[in-house]
């Protein structure tokens, strides 16, 4: 009896590895270009950006070169809307980046 419930753990544990090792979904085009501007705006900030570039790193394989452009530009743009900010926008920017930011890694 004792040796089924250890095996039974054994494969519970497995089990589980199994689940957290598999990638998450795949971003769409949309979120892709959502979580580079997302970067932009912690980068802006000088946020931790490391999580967020693992996301863009996995999922950039295979996405339209018009869509990483148009992801980088966003990047950009963001920055430059983050460091031009007045005192409103920038807090505005700041609750996007602490919020739905947190979905692609970025932590305020």
């Amino acid at each position: 009896m004792k040796t089924l419930l250890i095996s039974a753990t054994l494969l519970a544990l497995a089990g589980a590895s199994a689940v957290s090792a598999q990638p998450a979904e795949r971003l769409s085009d949309a979120q892709f270009v959502k979580a580079a501007r997302c970067k932009g705006l912690a980068k802006a900030d000088g946020v931790d950006t490391k999580a967020v570039d693992a996301v863009l790193k996995a999922n950039k394989r295979g996405r339209a070169d018009w869509i990483i452009d148009k992801a980088m530009n966003a990047q950009d743009d963001a920055q430059v809307e983050a460091r031009k900010a007045d005192d409103t926008r920038k807090a505005e920017l700041i609750a996007e980046r602490n919020g739905a930011c947190q979905a692609y890694g970025v932590v305020g």
